[in-house]
């Protein structure tokens, strides 16, 4: 019999932090084998998570194996805090290179069009218009890119991962079966690995919902694509035995669609990456006089219409010569959604936007800040997101300032943890950046910080307890029947 047996599922599932299982002599460790694109070193949120689950579950003496993708378009600072040789990374097709050798075409086909009225076309700068022939090929290679990209970009981009993924678990597999395959997406393409490595293997699967698929009110497409995408999606996550996402919105949206369980298991902080500590001085010196920057903070990227500064730059004008003691800091933000609005309200000299910066500094930079920055969209289409963000602002423990949906799960959060503001009103706003800025004169320059209750229960250990709870009474039916079937005759 392969698996691990009951009694060491009863062993797991008495465990807690702090003191870890300890097997029974003979039994197996549960068995888990981690599908996800993004993994550490590559530098993004998504492999926070996955890169923070995976060293919590080997804490908890699971067996632990993950395949991921040689993300090339990423930093690789994040630190690995597994062994390297529990990890397979394998290599992946760029289904969209063609995409890029059409998009070079069509630049040299407009470089070299004919300007009404004779002579070259501008290089670049023509953008399609300067000759009839040029904006012709170039709007036919537009629309064969646009068909291209709806008909091979299924389930998403990364597609070509498919086959490299699937061989790269079965390479994992040849002396070490799984009892449960774990698979975070997005990118989905991993589910469609998980759902064909379940079937092959016959093990149970959990789909991992850190952000949503067909239901995502971020993505665009035509409307075929978008059923195309649901049938896809209801076929492969429908053969999953268990679904986690990251609020109790979208559970509740998930246990409807799919009527399967669904666990809901916040990002959380790692106590190891926020210790408790006293405050550091202020991030920026005085700007003026003798009263110190109150200095805001925001880490991540804009969705262009979706995620908006423009609230909190309306605010800043509305403080007259006060707005001269504030400054706003972007880290890893695009320029391009940064600036316009900030000018256009006329605070652009108090907005800075940085490049993005390694893990480990940017929370320095959070910790040092005055206030931290979350932005969302103002829809209710946007309930139940919560960004992975919000919970490294609840990690340094210092004051949040929302501006979105104001009664979603991060305005709850904020409001009911006393952990700062949430408005898309800058009247309101304005406000509370005065109290700000006096509450930081009071205390001799430096705003004091959320008080540590802000925090409790958002750890990533608590949050992964609930999940390892969640993966065993997954599995734990498929360990019964292989238990009930050891004498069985064959």
């Amino acid at each position: 019999m392969t698996g691990f047996a009951s009694s060491t599922i009863d062993q797991a599932r008495a465990s807690r932090p702090g003191s870890p299982a300890e097997r029974p002599e003979g039994a197996e460790a549960m068995k888990v084998l981690i599908l996800s694109w993004y993994f550490p070193p590559s530098n993004t949120i998504g492999a926070i998570r996955v890169g923070k689950l995976a060293k919590y579950l080997m804490r908890r003496n699971v067996d632990v194996r993950v395949v991921t993708a040689r993300e090339p378009d990423l930093s690789k600072t994040l630190p690995l805090e597994i062994p390297a040789d529990r990890v397979t990374w394998t290599r992946a097709i760029d289904v969209n290179r063609p995409i890029d050798i059409v998009g070079n075409l069509r630049n040299r086909l407009l470089r070299r069009a004919p300007k009404p009225g004779g002579g070259a076309a501008p290089g670049a700068s023509s953008g399609g218009s300067g000759g009839g022939r040029g904006s012709l090929v170039g709007r036919v290679l537009s629309t064969v890119s646009d068909y291209y990209l709806n008909l091979s970009n299924l389930p998403d981009r990364y597609v070509g991962w498919l086959p490299w993924a699937i061989a790269g678990a079965r390479r994992t597999c040849r002396d070490w079966k799984p009892d449960l395959i774990y698979v975070t997406g997005p990118p989905f393409t991993a589910f469609l690995a998980g759902h064909h490595l379940s079937r092959k293997l016959g093990v149970p699967w959990i789909a991992e919902f850190r952000d949503r698929w067909a239901d995502d009110p971020y993505f665009e497409a035509p409307d075929w694509r978008m059923a195309l995408l649901d049938r896809m999606e209801r076929r492969v996550a429908g053969s999953a035995s268990g679904i986690v996402t990251v609020s109790e919105p979208w559970s509740a949206f998930y246990r409807a669609k799919y009527g399967k369980p669904v666990a809901t298991i916040y990002n959380g902080y790692d106590p190891q990456d926020f210790p408790l500590q006293p405050d550091p001085p202020p991030a920026t010196p005085p700007s003026s006089g003798s009263s110190p920057d109150l200095t805001i903070t925001y880490a991540g990227v804009l969705y262009s219409g979706r995620r908006d500064p423009s609230a909190l730059f309306e605010a800043l004008a509305l403080l007259g010569p006060e707005r001269q003691r504030i400054r706003i800091e972007f880290y890893g933000s695009d320029p391009g959604l940064v600036m316009p609005p900030a000018e256009k309200a006329g605070v652009g000299d108090r907005v800075t936007v940085h490049p993005a910066v390694p893990y480990k500094q940017s929370l320095e930079i959070q910790r040092r800040s005055d206030v931290l920055l979350l932005l969302q969209w103002n829809n209710p289409r946007e309930q139940g997101n919560v960004p992975a963000k919000l919970f490294e602002y609840f990690g340094v423990l210092r004051p949040i300032l929302g501006i979105g949906l104001e009664d979603g799960v991060p305005a709850r959060l904020i409001r009911e943890r006393q952990a700062g503001f949430f408005s898309n009103d800058p009247e309101a706003i304005a406000g509370q950046l005065r109290r700000w800025l006096a509450a930081k004169d009071a205390a001799g320059g430096r705003l004091p910080g959320l008080p540590p209750a802000a925090r409790e229960g958002l750890s990533r250990d608590i949050q992964f307890e609930r999940l390892l709870d969640f993966c065993i009474e997954v599995t734990e039916p498929v360990a019964a029947r292989r238990v009930s079937n050891c004498g069985a005759p064959t």
